[in-house]
C-alpha cells in the first residue's frame, strides 16, 4: 500500500498516518465500562479498531494496543447495590461475559487490557500535578478541573464553552468555581467503593482513569486516541485537557471516532425496550456474521442494525466459504503476493473502507466460482484468505462453517456451494469425494439427479 491514511477528528481533516516511532505504533481505544451485559453496540468500536490494529501490525513492526476497561462508576455501584453483590463480583462477571463475546468476534488480544481501580495511584499521582499547575482545585472533598484555564477548550468537539453551557446539561453545584468545571477525585458517599487519597476518602471520576492508563503504558505522547463518536464530547475532550494542564502537550496525533449503532433505523434506548443483547445476538447468529454486518458501513457513518443487513452478511459468507471449499489443498495457503490482495489492503489505507474491502473479497470469490484451473483456484483461495485476514474474517475451516450434519436446515446458498463442489470432483474424477457429497445432501433431504445438461437439485 502507498500509504495509511486517517480522519483525525481534532484537525477534522483526512491525513497521512505518521507514526511518533515507526518500531512502535501506539494506539488507545476506550473500552466499555462494565455495569451489564454488553449490546451490541459496545461491538462496533472493538471491532473496527481491532481492524486498525491488523492493519497497523500489517505496515509496521510493533503496535502497543491499550483498551482499558472502566469497573468502577456510578453505574456500576447501583446495579451492585441493585443485585446486593460486591463492585468486583459484578464487573467479573461482566467482564467473563465480555472477553467471551470477543473471542466469538475473533477479536486479536491487545497489549494491554487495563482496569481502572488497578490504578488508583496513577490517578492521584496526574491529579496532584493538576493541582500543582493550577489547573485543578480542591472544594468541598472534590478536586475538580479548572476547564477556563484551559487553552482552546473544545477544540476536539469543535464547541466553544458558551455553547457548550447552553446546549449541554451541565451540572450547576455549590462547590464547583465554573458549571463547565469537571470532577476529577469524588468524596465517599452512600457506602460506595472508595480509596484513601491525599485529598480524602474517594473515588476517581471517569475522564481521569483514560488519562492515568493511557499515560502509564503509552507515555505522556501517543499516535492514535480512539473511541466512540458519543465519547467526544465530554470524554475525550476532558481526556485531552487533563493531559494538557498535566503533562503540557497533547496527548495524541491522532483521534479517531466510529459513529452511532441504530437498531432498525432507531437509537437504541431503554425507554424503547431496543437494546439488543451482544451476547443473545451471538447466541443467534456465527460470530463471522456479526462481524461482517459491523464492518459493512464505513466506520465514520451510522450503522443500522436490522435483520436484511444479517441476511446478506450470511450469504456474502456463505458464497466466500463456499469458493475456498472448491480448493480442495486448504493446508497450502500460504498466500502469494498480487494485485486482487493489494486493491483490500489499499481500501483499509484508505481511512478504514472496509465496506470497500469487502467489495474486492467478494470480487475475488466470484472470480473463484468462475475458474475451471485448479492451479488459478488455489491461487485465488490463497488470496481471498489473505484479503480476509485483514478483516478477522475467513480464518476456519470451510467444513466447520458448513455445518451439514446439525439439524438445521441447509439453505440454498449452502446447497449451491456443495453443489459446485460436487460438479469440481467429478470434472476431477475424484468420485469418492463426489458421492460423499452427495450422501451429505441426501442427509439433509436434498436430493440430486443427474443429466446431460448437468446436475439439478430438489427438497424431498
Amino acid at each position: 500500500m502507498k500509504k495509511l491514511q486517517l480522519y483525525n477528528s481534532l484537525s477534522n481533516s483526512l491525513e497521512d498516518f505518521v507514526p511518533i516511532e515507526k518500531n512502535n505504533v501506539r494506539m488507545y481505544v476506550c473500552g466499555p465500562t462494565v455495569y451489564a451485559s454488553p449490546h451490541i453496540g459496545n461491538a462496533r468500536p472493538m471491532v473496527i479498531f481491532d481492524v486498525l490494529f491488523r492493519l497497523l501490525k500489517k505496515i509496521y513492526q510493533k503496535v502497543t494496543y491499550v483498551r482499558n476497561i472502566t469497573d468502577v462508576d456510578d453505574k456500576i455501584n447501583a446495579r451492585a447495590r441493585e443485585r446486593s453483590i460486591a463492585l468486583e463480583e459484578l464487573t467479573n462477571e461482566v467482564i467473563g461475559e465480555l472477553h467471551k463475546n470477543m473471542a466469538l468476534l475473533n477479536l486479536l488480544p491487545v497489549s494491554n487490557e487495563p482496569r481502572a481501580t488497578f490504578h488508583i495511584q496513577e490517578m492521584l499521582s496526574i491529579i496532584q500535578k493538576l493541582m500543582d499547575s493550577g489547573y485543578a482545585y480542591a472544594s468541598h472533598g472534590h478536586i475538580l478541573f479548572r476547564v477556563r484555564k484551559m487553552p482552546n477548550y473544545g477544540m476536539l468537539s469543535k464547541r466553544s464553552l458558551d455553547e457548550m453551557i447552553a446546549g449541554s446539561r451541565v451540572e450547576v453545584a455549590p462547590y464547583k468555581e465554573d458549571p463547565m468545571d469537571f470532577i476529577l477525585w469524588k468524596p465517599a458517599e452512600d457506602g460506595s467503593p472508595s480509596w484513601d487519597s491525599p485529598f480524602g476518602a474517594g473515588r476517581p471520576g471517569w475522564h481521569l482513569e483514560c488519562s492515568a492508563m493511557s499515560h502509564k503504558y503509552l507515555g505522556e505522547k501517543f499516535d492514535i486516541h480512539a473511541g466512540g463518536q458519543d465519547l467526544m464530547f465530554p470524554h475525550h475532550e476532558n481526556e485531552l485537557a487533563q493531559n494538557y494542564g498535566a503533562f503540557g502537550h497533547l496527548m495524541a496525533n491522532y483521534w479517531v471516532h466510529n459513529g452511532m449503532l441504530l437498531a432498525d433505523g432507531q437509537k437504541m434506548s431503554k425507554s424503547l425496550g431496543n437494546i439488543i443483547s451482544l451476547d443473545e445476538i451471538l447466541r443467534q447468529y456465527d460470530g463471522e456474521i456479526v462481524r461482517y454486518v459491523l464492518l459493512g458501513s464505513h466506520y465514520q457513518k451510522t450503522l443500522n442494525w436490522n435483520q436484511q443487513a444479517i441476511s446478506q452478511a450470511k450469504r456474502s459468507l456463505d458464497r466466500m466459504y463456499g469458493a475456498l471449499r472448491l480448493n480442495n489443498d486448504e493446508e497450502q495457503l500460504e498466500p502469494e503476493e498480487n494485485d486482487d490482495d493489494d486493491k483490500v489492503l489499499e481500501a483499509l489505507g484508505s481511512n478504514l473502507n472496509t465496506p470497500l474491502a469487502l467489495h474486492y473479497l467478494r470480487q475475488i470469490t466470484e472470480k473463484i466460482h468462475e475458474a475451471g484451473d485448479p492451479s488459478v483456484v488455489r491461487k485465488l483461495c490463497r488470496t481471498l484468505r489473505r484479503g480476509a485476514k485483514l478483516l478477522g474474517i475467513l480464518e476456519r475451516n470451510c467444513e466447520d462453517w458448513f455445518p451439514i450434519s446439525s439439524g438445521e436446515e441447509i439453505t440454498e446458498c449452502e446447497i449451491e456451494s456443495l453443489m459446485e463442489a460436487r460438479r469440481r470432483a467429478k470434472n476431477e474424477k475424484n468420485f469418492p469425494l463426489a458421492d460423499q457429497i452427495r450422501a451429505q445432501l441426501l442427509e439433509k433431504n436434498i436430493k440430486i439427479e443427474d443429466m446431460k445438461s448437468g446436475s439439478i437439485w430438489s427438497r424431498k
